[in-house]
């Protein structure tokens, strides 16, 4: 198979360089050392790690607000080693908010409350781990993209990098290079959420059952720098409410990395059947209350970025491994939304799967059976009971802000409590407040355009390259310009928080891409009510470049 590419051979082939791989790279080469100090069986391992970005930490982005839990586990020397740790947490708080006050709940839960844990910047905190596995041996391949699993005989056995150097129409320029062909003993799957890579074993391997299907939501942030004076380091502020109608899941946050520097941003709900939404416009309009605008006001925006969140929680989670492989992560839905974090639980995946490594290395037998035991170790570790109990969270609010609220306050009371199931959300074609029929006027002070804060997320592509969102031109002719037209006015010139879609009715063809523009959220392959949006990883070293966030 692919016998026109060039091919490596290593033992364990992680593809995606985010807390959970990075942590299951680290901890199985610690285990390996541990074996060899202490058996007169070596084992050696060649192990690397794929990361698409240009530098790893380059696409991740979180609030983020990290429980120490699992570095606890794996590296209790984590604060002497270096570890970029931005600030403790010092107070938090959660608001309601109108559109122009902020009510405070009163009380907060032991669920929400965020006592030692620590305000991180992801992207340095994946630089910080990669360098952390070079330093112990571990190949780290940036640059490179993962884009087809190799599965032989039902049983994956390695995995196709990306193409370089080739046009929009798909030819060879001067110095191009066929992507390599990795071969691997067992594939560790972390790509974060709605991976490619993912999308294709789940139609091979039939991962996510039809019936319990995955929930997004789209996360937009920003980081500022502001005067001092205005917020105390360590602070937290999330928010329910403004600017979102009580039908639309979603809130704001607001993190003080230090006295001069916040995170900021806001997550909404993206569902092909309500996919009216845009997110971009959400932060802007959170920006503007007065509760936010006093903090920013006359500060400088630093970075901009934007990716899709997994959301559905335990109930939702995919079939953790197959023959050949393993998911890590968001790639194994691993977010608990009734504490806004998942880093943790993607580390403590990272760790479960290092252990079924090792086990398989031993033995030499990679197989399903085999690799099933790191579904048992999660099933008997604490991420599955947290998991498990905030596992109807997230589904609580499908019918509304206020049930929602509802529902979570008796799961406090009754641990696992559940609503009545309900019927799969009709389409929607309705056009939200704030988006159709509105517009908007960036300031370029406190708000800003798409197109502005897009410059400020470090985004480059290789602009003649084969375009990475695939469109069926049918589809464009039939659906964009009749079907979606009536039934929701084109929400992809919407709900894209980078502006990549461009919609003329006037025009042949009406749809205009700008694929360089791409933030490799995937909110569009999520929200497209009619499927017909493919996205897929563009040439390696494309994307954005997050320092900060």
């Amino acid at each position: 198979m692919h016998p026109q590419r060039e091919s490596l051979d290593f033992d364990i082939v992680f593809i995606g360089a985010g807390p959970a791989n990075l942590t299951s790279a680290l901890h199985l080469q610690q285990l390996i050392e541990r074996h060899n100090a202490a058996s007169a069986s070596r084992l050696e391992a060649e192990i690397a790690v794929l990361e698409k970005g240009r530098y790893p930490g380059a696409h991740l982005l979180s609030g983020a607000i990290l429980d120490p839990s699992a570095f606890e586990l794996f590296m209790p020397d984590y604060r002497e080693r270096g570890c970029p740790l931005e600030s403790e947490v010092t107070e938090e708080s959660v608001w309601f908010l109108t559109k122009q006050k902020k009510i405070p709940v009163p009380y907060l839960p032991e669920p929400f409350r965020n006592k030692g844990c620590h305000l991180v910047s992801l992207s340095k905190l994946g630089n910080w781990l990669a360098a952390e596995a070079e330093a112990m041996g571990i190949t780290i391949l940036d640059n490179t993209a993962a884009v087809e699993p190799v599965i032989e005989n039902g049983q994956v056995e390695g995995i196709v990098t990306d193409d370089k150097g080739f046009d929009k129409q798909g030819a060879p320029k001067s110095g191009s290079e066929r992507g390599m062909l990795l071969s691997a003993k067992v594939v560790v799957v972390g790509e974060g959420a709605d991976g490619s890579i993912f999308r294709q074993l789940d139609r091979e391997f039939l991962l996510q059952p039809e019936n319990r299907k995955q929930i997004y939501e789209t996360g937009v942030k920003e980081v500022w720098k502001i005067p001092a004076g205005r917020i105390r380091a360590g602070s937290t502020h999330h928010t329910f409410g403004y600017p979102l109608p009580s039908s639309i899941y979603g809130g704001g946050w607001m993190y003080a990395f230090s006295d001069t520097e916040v995170s900021l941003g806001f997550v909404t709900s993206v569902e092909p059947a309500r996919p009216v939404v845009d997110p971009h416009h959400n932060l802007q309009l959170f920006k503007q209350h007065p509760f936010i605008q006093k903090i920013i006001d006359g500060g400088t925006l630093l970075e901009y970025g934007a990716k899709s969140i997994t959301s559905g929680g335990y109930n939702t989670m995919p079939k953790l491994y197959g023959p050949g492989f393993l998911l890590t992560g968001e790639s194994a839905g691993l977010v608990n939304m009734q504490r806004q974090k998942g880093l943790h639980l993607a580390m403590q995946s990272g760790i479960l799967a290092a252990e079924t490594l090792l086990a398989s290395l031993l033995s030499g037998d990679y197989s399903d059976n085999t690799l099933a035991d790191y579904r048992k170790r999660f099933e008997s570790c604490d991420a599955r009971e947290e998991m498990y109990g905030a596992r109807n969270y997230r589904q609580g609010f499908d019918q509304g802000l206020y049930k929602g609220l509802v529902h979570a306050g008796l799961r406090l009371k009754i641990p696992g409590i559940a609503l009545a199931e309900k019927a799969a959300p009709a389409k929607e074609n309705r056009a939200l407040s704030g988006i159709k029929g509105k517009t908007f006027t960036p300031d370029d002070s406190l708000t800003f355009s798409k197109s502005s804060d897009l410059y400020r997320s470090g985004t480059v592509h290789e602009e003649d390259q084969p375009c990475h969102l695939l469109i069926d031109p049918n589809d464009i002719a039939d659906i964009c310009r009749k079907k979606c037209t009536e039934e929701f006015g084109n929400p992809c010139q919407h709900f894209c928080p980078a502006g990549v879609y461009e919609i003329n009715l006037d025009s042949n063809p009406i749809l205009r891409l700008t694929p360089s523009n791409c933030l490799h959220c995937k909110t569009c392959e999520i929200a497209d009510p009619y499927g017909i949006i493919t996205w897929k990883p563009p040439e390696g070293g494309g994307g954005p470049g997050y320092k900060l966030s």
